[in-house]
């Protein structure tokens, strides 16, 4: 732990580099900072705290900036209070429960970028142990049906299925019912294990290639369902960082980690199961985000894990108030999220 004068000028300097993005000379620090400590005292805890490894010197001439350990301890340990009236008027147009997975999370995105001034992202943790809550069959036209898919945490995947047959209403009713016995309330493991070639006895060969049809197509949803996704909003807050104006190759590398995205969601997926995780720096164990901090937060639907919210920006962003709004907004999805399901 450092003593009490040195992690008040870490603190200093952090929020300094944070707000300017540039190298912190010592000066700087003894003018702006009320700390009660002299230029020459402040110089040499600077220097000090370079030997621990909490500040580094860019360049001989220039002042200094936190390291990733600097980071880490400020966030620990130095951290203040941002209001909560501030972050919660972004949150306040969010869509009412009851649209889809995809559009409650779109919207409570673009409200974590517009209110970080970040890129934000969400990752749904979906495998092959989610449940499927309810499959509904519906007729669109003689040879065409609607299927609607829907799973424990509140995603909903429709698709159109076109038959080589026409079944009456009778033959669909009782299709829907051997589907919903099989599939409801089973895992995506579960169901995909399932033999469209061994389906239950209709009256008619046309009735059951008809039923395996339907059985393949809901098991195609279920698979993607289980597959995930990755959703980003508020690129744009990148191109505007210094950082990577200065260093277009590092923007570069982490606009194809982005576009990728297998990567990303991968390290998401394997977090702790720790509620919040902060990743700075070098931290980050891929290289392309070794420039980058993230902050993510998991969210729910009915008390389960069904994802992970975050932001994706520099080493130097504004913890204080960027840790508090992916809480914010995790919490705020998750609320839409419980809300859509029960109602």
């Amino acid at each position: 732990m450092l003593d009490s004068r040195k992690a008040a000028i870490l603190r200093a300097v952090a929020r300094e580099h944070i707000r300017t993005g540039e190298p912190v000379a010592s000066q700087v620090i003894a003018q702006r900072y009320a700390l009660g400590v002299k230029p020459a005292t402040v110089r040499n805890e600077m220097a000090a705290m370079t030997e621990y490894g909490y500040l580094i010197q860019p360049h001989t001439s220039a002042g200094r900036v936190p390291t990733t350990r600097g980071y880490r301890y400020y966030v620990e340990h130095l951290m203040g209070q941002a209001t909560t009236l501030r972050i919660e008027s972004y949150f306040r147009r969010l869509p009412e429960p009851g649209e889809s997975l995809t559009e409650l999370l779109s919207a409570t995105l673009q409200a974590l970028a517009r209110a970080a001034q970040m890129v934000a992202f969400a990752a749904t943790a979906r495998d092959e142990t989610m449940r499927i809550l309810r499959c509904v069959i519906t007729p669109c036209s003689p040879r065409r049906v609607l299927s609607v898919v829907v799973m424990e945490h509140g995603e909903v995947d429709n698709r159109v299925i076109d038959l080589q047959h026409a079944p009456s209403q009778r033959a669909l009713n009782r299709m829907q019912s051997l589907l919903a016995a099989r599939v409801e309330g089973q895992t995506v493991r579960a169901v995909l294990s399932l033999d469209p070639a061994h389906a239950p006895p209709m009256e008619s060969p046309a009735e059951r290639e008809t039923l395996a049809t339907l059985l393949r197509a809901i098991q195609q949803q279920a698979q993607e369902i289980a597959e995930g996704e990755l959703l980003y909003e508020g690129m744009v807050y990148l191109l505007r960082l210094p950082e990577f104006q200065r260093e277009v190759s590092q923007l570069e590398a982490v606009l194809r980690v982005l576009e990728s995205r297998k990567p990303l969601y991968r390290l998401l997926q394997q977090g702790s199961d720790a509620e919040l995780h902060v990743a700075i720096g070098e931290e980050n164990p891929i290289d392309a985000l070794r420039s980058c901090t993230l902050i993510y937060a998991r969210y729910h639907a009915g008390g389960r894990p069904a994802g992970v919210i975050g932001l994706m920006g520099p080493v130097r962003l504004d913890y204080d108030h960027a840790l508090p709004t992916v809480q914010h907004a995790a919490h705020a999805l998750s609320d839409l999220l419980t809300r859509t399901l029960y109602s």
